[in-house]
């Protein structure tokens, strides 16, 4: 069986942010807006504006921390102790996940409406759960996709760019890690196997951030909206988000997971973290030096991290690598969804290339 899914509804384009009550209007009246205080005071006026305008009745949540079960059961009570009838999600990756729980758990529509493009949580149908330490729980999955996406490319382009850099960084392994789950015969996260249409998005994905990355880099660094940075957008939050569902995650992703493991590397973005995990992946997957000195070039360019010391481990130890590997390749892990061999022990190699390959690159 094949299988994918999709998001009722995306726009994006600047100026939208403004328009959220006559976009979002048909999922009810009363949404609880979930976001954090720099959303709340960043955006909260426009958006309350933009809603009651429209004739509906926000009601505002804020959370400043990880998506544990504390916070879900938290959001989830707010939803339903002033009877909203959808969710709205305004913030990051983090934001947007503790949003979908009340889809989750209450059967509500849920909106999402990013303020950066730093991941593909938009989309997905993923809430990532930690505990409030930090470190990594795992997924719950909604029944079906967002009901809608909406992407202000103004609020983007204001945003730091650090967090458009990482959304790259977890761009553009969706197509590596697409091959692999294809190689293998992984499933997605449909319980199905990868239509062509998935495979096409995820090597688009690709394309679009080797093609527009560093110039959408500049236009977010004068605060400009233009084409570039709108393909970066399209890239990191619709295709990203689209394409890993429908194809699945491996090595990449895997490796990520178990940075936070690592205290000194608590607080660093998703995609930052997915980023190195990728070179991790492409050092197991045999990749050639021209290759890895091609990506190693890229990652430099466009500022993403291409190192543990880059993520702020200077010195990574051999325990520590252990540490990081032996998560990646526990049981159940999607290391497994890779088409070579793996093991803590070829994991634990690679993270120690990646860390020379790095090095040589400064």
């Amino acid at each position: 069986m094949i299988a994918i899914g999709f998001t009722q509804i995306y726009r994006q384009g600047a100026g939208l942010l403004d328009r959220l009550g006559e976009t979002s209007a048909m999922f009810g009246r009363k949404p609880l807006v979930v976001t954090d205080s720099f959303g709340r005071a960043a955006f909260g006026a426009r958006v309350d504006a933009a809603l009651t305008t429209a004739g509906l009745s926000p009601e505002f949540f804020e959370h400043s921390g990880e998506v544990s079960p504390q916070a879900i059961e938290a959001v989830v009570a707010a939803a339903r102790d002033k009877a909203c009838d959808f969710a709205m999600g305004l913030g990051g990756g983090k934001i947007l996940d503790l949003s979908k729980a009340v889809k989750l758990l209450l059967g509500l529509p849920v909106v999402v409406v990013p303020t950066v493009a730093s991941n593909d949580a938009p989309t997905s149908r993923v809430i990532v759960t930690y505990n409030p330490d930090g470190t990594f729980i795992g997924p719950r999955f909604l029944d079906r996709n967002p009901d809608a996406v909406f992407v202000d490319t103004e609020v983007i382009a204001k945003a730091p760019v650090r967090f458009l850099i990482a959304g790259m960084g977890d761009a553009l392994a969706t197509h590596f890690e697409a091959r692999q789950c294809l190689a293998s015969g992984a499933q997605n996260f449909f319980a199905g196997r990868p239509t062509q249409t998935a495979l096409a998005l995820a090597e688009l994905c690709y394309n679009l951030v080797r093609r527009h990355g560093e110039a959408a880099v500049q236009a977010v660094r004068a605060q400009m909206v233009n084409d570039d940075l709108e393909r970066i957008v399209e890239a990191n939050v619709l295709l990203s988000g689209l394409g890993f569902e429908g194809c699945g995650v491996a090595g990449a992703h895997a490796v990520s997971q178990g940075f936070t493991l690592i205290p000194e590397l608590h607080g660093r973005l998703h995609g930052e973290e997915v980023a190195v995990g990728l070179l991790a992946q492409l050092v197991l997957e045999g990749r050639d030096q021209a290759f890895m000195a091609d990506m190693f070039g890229f990652y430099r360019r466009v500022g993403l991290p291409a190192s543990l010391a880059d993520l702020g481990l200077a010195k990574p130890t051999p325990a520590q690598l252990e540490t990081i590997a032996a998560f990646a390749c526990r049981p159940k892990s999607r290391m497994y969804n890779m088409a070579v061999p793996v093991s803590v022990e070829r994991t634990q190699a690679a993270l120690a290339r990646v860390e020379e390959l790095a090095a040589a690159t400064l």
